[in-house]
This record gives C-alpha cells, structure tokens and sequence, in this order.
C-alpha cells in the first residue's frame, strides 16, 4: 500500500525549492500593488508593480528554464516574451496546483495525529493503535470487534499466555477475514498522513499571500522549533 499523494507533494516540494529565492521579488511585488489601482479604469496595477512583477518572473524563469534565459541572452523582447511564458505555462499553474493539492487540510486531524506521536516514545503498537484511532476510528473499531474477543473477556495483562493466544487469533484474522479491513484501515492512516506536508505548503502559500487565509497552526516540528 502506498499513499496517493506523495508524488504530487513531491513535485511541489521540488518546485517549491527551486522558486524559493524568487519569492522576495513576489514580496516586493506585493508592496507596490495599490488598491486604488483596481479603481481606475483600464488600470491593474501601477507600472512599479508591473515592473517588480516582471522581475519576479524572469527569476523564475532563471531558476525553471535556465537554458531559455542563456538563449535569450539580453535581448529584453525575447526575455519579457520568455517571462509571459513562465507566469501563464508555469508559475500560475504551480501556484494553483498548490492550492488543490492543500483545499482539503484538515487542521484538527493534524493536531490529532501529531498527538499521537509521544507514544512512539513509549511503545510502537500504542503508537499504531492511537493513530489507527485517529486516521480511522469506525473501521478501527469494527475490526477489533471482529477480529476480538469482547472487551469484557480480554485477558489480564499479567496473564502472558492468555494474552498471547488474543495476540494470536487476532494476526490470524488480519492475515485472513478481516485483511481487507485492516489494509481500509492503513489507508486511511496513509492519507491522513498527508496533513503535516499539507500543512507546511498551505502556511507558505499564506505567508507569501498567494493564498488568503490564517495560519493557526504549523505542526508539531515548526511548534518545537519555535519554544
């Protein structure tokens, strides 16, 4: 099993890497648009933020199309027809995959799934079973009722034969009956497991102001690194 997203986060990341550099150019952009300019009539934006706009673009084009920009030389037609290429054929449609690829984060299941992580400090399967829970909390617990005996009848945990043969019937029924549930079950973990890179795509696409929203939450790591 595989999760579905991990190749487009990865295209992303790679792009991202790469524009990186230029988004102090899209900063400055930014700071030279003027509200008032959408007023005017047959006006978008002032000719400072049309030029920090251009710069913008010809420095991603640098960093996408290197080979382009060589050829272009210093010919100035040739690289602003070459950075009108890049904004429609390249940049706008990254910058759009990336706000698809983050519509669907869901900030409270990232919290939930970042909470489970202190258990791996304690034990892996109290991690799996506290994320299992999370990613997945019916057909969780639709397999543990069919694959386990009723929780009234487990074991005491002293009682290592006896919770060894639970153990044992319950690896028979996921590697038999109830297989198809737990791998529901694991892909649902693996999806999930897609919100923390949603995460930090979606706060770089606001902090940036290519995406209007709120960051309220940067993970677990970022929270860290901040304390």
């Amino acid at each position: 099993l595989h999760p579905s997203w991990t190749e487009k986060a990865q295209t992303l990341l790679t792009t991202w890497e790469k524009l990186h550099v230029c988004m102090p150019r899209y900063a400055n952009f930014m700071a030279k648009c003027n509200r008032k300019d959408l007023k005017r009539p047959h006006v978008f934006m002032n000719e400072q933020a049309q030029a920090a706009l251009g710069e913008f673009y010809l420095c991603c084009a640098l960093r996408l199309r290197a080979d382009e920009v060589d050829a272009a030389g210093e010919d100035s037609a040739k690289l602003l027809d070459l950075a009108g290429q890049v904004a429609q054929q390249d940049v706008e449609p990254f910058f759009q995959d990336c706000r698809d690829f983050v519509a669907d984060y869901n900030e409270a299941l990232h919290r939930r799934l970042d909470d489970t992580t202190i258990w791996r400090e304690v034990e892996d399967g109290l991690f799996w079973h506290h994320s299992f829970e999370v990613a997945a909390e019916e057909a969780y617990r639709d397999l543990q009722r069919e694959a386990l005996p009723p929780q009234a009848e487990w074991p005491n945990r002293e009682d290592g034969a006896a919770v060894e043969a639970v153990l044992e019937q319950f690896t028979a029924a996921l590697q038999g009956s109830s297989r198809a549930k737990a791998e529901e079950i694991y892909r649902s973990f693996l999806e999930a497991s897609a919100m923390p890179v949603k995460c930090s795509i979606r706060a770089a696409l606001i902090d940036h102001r290519i995406l209007y929203g709120e960051v309220t939450y940067r993970g677990q790591q970022a929270s860290g690194a901040s304390e």
